[in-house]
């Protein structure tokens, strides 16, 4: 009886194929699949990693330096971001600085992107900065934006943030002229510090248990700031 199957190239692959999937050749298959996928893995990250240095070679200033693999290694291990995020961020403090190592630091702020906006001017004492600062100092400032940083450093961030001296507490103060900073004008200046004052009055309500008290202290900041701390503290740089 004469067989009418498969023949040619068609055949061959899927004579291989088939062999390819029958222990003992299994083993091998799959290990050759794993073998495969872990040298891509290796090649895509020498690739980002050439190409992040070369956006980081064209806008490099002439008298700029360069960071090498160990000063990127230091800085990953010191900041927990990752080597493209220090590179971004190199990139961008090189455009500020014109390829000095020193800057101003509220000029750093001024003109990082990504603190524009009405909380911008509290930026400085939040991050503890000193007036000059190197890349070192801004990257392990800005660290702690990290989604990789600890829950406790975002905590004393945001309270730096929302607190206007170093007492410790957020007054009804502070609160008030953070949520003047961040609201928008209003047609009715009167209803404007009204909607405030109702928002003030029942924050300190609800943490505290009355509204007359006149701080807060870490612990009842933190009964409201935890739920949000990973959303709003965390910047992908």
């Amino acid at each position: 009886q004469l067989h009418l199957g498969p023949s040619g190239p068609r055949a061959s692959w899927a004579s291989m194929l088939e062999i390819a999937f029958q222990v003992p050749w299994l083993y091998g298959t799959i290990g050759l699949f794993v073998l495969v996928a872990g040298l891509l893995f290796v090649s895509m990250k020498f690739i980002g990693r050439w190409i992040s240095d070369q956006q980081l070679a064209r806008v490099h200033p002439p008298n700029a330096r360069k960071l090498s693999n160990e000063d990127f290694e230091a800085l990953c291990c010191r900041t927990g971001l990752s080597r493209a995020e220090i590179s971004r961020l190199y990139m961008s403090f090189m455009k500020i600085t014109d390829g000095e190592s020193h800057e101003e630091a509220e000029k750093i702020i001024q003109e990082v992107p990504y603190f524009q906006g009405p909380l911008q001017d509290r930026m400085l004492s939040a991050l503890k900065l000193p007036e000059q600062i190197d890349f070192v100092i801004l990257a392990s400032a800005l660290s702690v934006f990290s989604e990789r940083a600890a829950l406790d450093d975002k905590m004393r961030f945001l309270f730096r943030l929302y607190s206007s001296d170093v007492t410790g507490t957020v007054s009804k103060q502070d609160l008030t002229n953070l949520m003047d900073d961040v609201l928008p004008e209003f047609p009715d200046d009167d209803e404007r510090n009204r909607l405030i004052d109702r928002a003030v009055q029942g924050t300190f309500e609800e943490l505290c248990g009355s509204s007359e008290d006149q701080e807060l202290g870490m612990e009842q900041f933190q009964m409201a700031a935890t739920p949000l701390i990973g959303e709003r503290c965390t910047i992908f740089f």
